[in-house]
């Protein structure tokens, strides 16, 4: 049987002087950070790249950016798999994320947003190098996704 197993995780503070966020990522990933604010952390080891875009609610409608997040969900999850979804609330920091785990041999296997429901609206999608078989790709999934967690906790709106 295959096990795979991941270095443990070590996180670093990530800032920019431009971006009204800042987070802590696994110093395993790479980050690439966009002027826009969108940025993508890489996993070399794992082949993997996560992209995520920020969305100001001052230029942006949350009613469109959940319908749109809702949309690309669907896509992503046409075939017949299961969504597993769980939640994280800090109400204190104005943070609220949302994670969809697609069960099943989808094009992205994560999705996920996090906002303060005033002022940001942050959005991600999981995709592997790799032709997407879940199973196989399982242990990489919960792997990330911890980091997403974690980098969600330690999140701070600026």
């Amino acid at each position: 049987m295959l096990a795979l197993d991941y270095s443990d995780a070590n996180y670093i503070k990530w800032v920019s002087e431009n971006c009204p966020y800042k987070f802590d990522y696994n110093s395993l990933s790479q980050i690439e950070s966009q002027s826009n604010c969108f940025f993508s952390l890489s996993y070399p080891e794992i082949g993997a790249q996560l992209y995520m875009s920020y969305f100001d609610l001052e230029k942006h409608s949350i009613d469109d950016l959940y319908r749109d997040f809702n949309l690309r969900l669907m896509e992503h999850s046409q075939q017949q798999v299961r969504v597993l979804e769980s939640s994280y609330e800090n109400p204190p920091k104005n943070v609220y994320g949302r994670f969809f785990e697609v069960a099943g041999d989808a094009p992205s296997n994560l999705h996920y947003l996090v906002t303060d429901q005033k002022y940001h609206f942050m959005t991600g999608v999981l995709f592997f190098n790799t032709t997407p078989n879940y199973d196989s790709l399982y242990p990489a999934i919960q792997y990330i996704k911890t980091d997403l967690r974690y980098l969600t906790e330690n999140l701070q709106w600026r």
